[in-house]
Parts: structure tokens; sequence; C-alpha cells
């Protein structure tokens, strides 16, 4: 029997990398995001804004015949890196409907669809969860309650369910280029950024991919 993964934000940086790693463990993996260049017999793709969330209402897990199944729920967005009074009342909500409300959702759809399986969830937070960072305000609002949530799910005890809230680190994805191109003039830890990338000191995809399959296994 197969063991299968539902994983958003399968097309860049951690989310591709953790894809590509439990396909090569023999997973069918189901990728929602809203590009993708991952081609595998074993990988099935779902073009969706999670973001948009009578897009996210739509999704219906498929019936599958896995001894496992799991949801890591990766998809998340930094937003603009200003002031909360500067943001766009559009893209603060669209920050929480992407960080926090379509995780949500999927969790209860997760744990519905699949009441009789060994289920393993895994929502990726941030150490943003635990620290008030300058215009990241919804960033970190929304990675705290992605935390409070996870801890809520634990504690209903579903049949069979694991669920964990990952804090990866500093990462070389795309979020941390948005971020040395923020405005030194509304940020002030752009420098402290910037030297992660500078100094070498991100950590890769790939490894915190790995770091993932263990805690998966």
């Amino acid at each position: 029997m197969e063991k299968a993964a539902f994983i958003t934000g399968s097309s860049t940086g951690i989310g591709r990398a953790i894809s590509e790693l439990l396909l090569s463990k023999k997973y069918r993996v189901f990728g929602y995001s809203r590009t993708n260049s991952i081609k595998h017999p074993n990988f099935v793709f779902t073009q969706i804004d999670l973001s948009n969330i009578e897009e996210t209402k739509k999704i219906i897990f498929p019936k599958i015949d896995s001894e496992e199944v799991l949801l890591i729920n990766n998809a998340a967005r930094i937003g603009d890196i200003v002031p909360l009074n500067s943001k766009k009342e559009i893209d603060i909500i669209n920050d929480y409907n992407l960080n926090i409300i379509s995780p949500t959702l999927l969790c209860s759809k997760f744990i519905n669809s699949f009441k009789s399986k060994k289920k393993i969830l895994l929502n990726i937070s941030s150490g943003a969860a635990n620290s008030s960072v300058a215009c990241w305000g919804t960033y970190c609002a929304s990675k705290a309650a992605l935390d409070r949530l996870t801890n809520v799910i634990s504690e209903e005890n579903y049949s069979k369910l694991t669920a964990f809230s990952i804090h990866p680190g500093v990462v070389n994805t795309k979020m941390q280029e948005i971020i040395r191109r923020s405005d030194s003039n509304v940020f002030p830890l752009l420098h402290k950024f910037t030297s992660y990338y500078s100094n070498n000191e991100l950590e890769q995809p790939d490894t915190i991919a790995l770091k993932i399959l263990r805690i998966i296994q």
C-alpha cells in the first residue's frame, strides 16, 4: 500500500524540496500551488491560489488506498515589508487567507476525509510566531495563530492523528529574497537578513526537507 502526501506551496523552496524527497521515498504526492515544475509519474498537481478562499473551499481530497496520509501546510507569504498602517487592505486580507485561513480549512478537510487512516499533519510555521518583528505584522500574527491551531488540534485527540508545527529556521528561499529587497528606511532588521545571505548562514531547502522527513518517520 502506498503512502500519500498533500503539500501546499509545492512549486518552490521547502515545499518543492520535500515534495521531491517524498517522491524519491515512493510517496504519491499531491501538490497545490500557483505554478509547477515537478514532473514525476507519482506527482499530481493542482493549480490553485490558496489566498483565494473560494478556491480553497473547492478542494476535495481524493479517496486513496494508502496506509498513511500526510498533509503539509507549507504555502505562506510574508507580504509587503512595511509598517501595518502602510499595508494595503487587500494585502492584509490575502496574507491572512494564505497563512492561516486556508491551512485551517485544509486541516479540517484532511481530518474529515481520512478518519480511519493513520494521519500526520505538519504545519510549517516560523520563529516569527514567537517574535515581534517590525513590518512583519501579518506574518508574525498568522504564524502564531498556526502554532496555536496545531496545539488545539492535538488537544482534540483525533483518532490516528499526529500533528506538529515546525519552525524551519532561516532558509534560502524566495521569501528571503523578498526580505533582502525591502527598504532599510522602514525595515530595521534588513542588515541582519542580508548578513545571513552574505555570510552563507542560510539553511538550504534540501536540508530542511531531510529534517522534516525524519519527523515524519
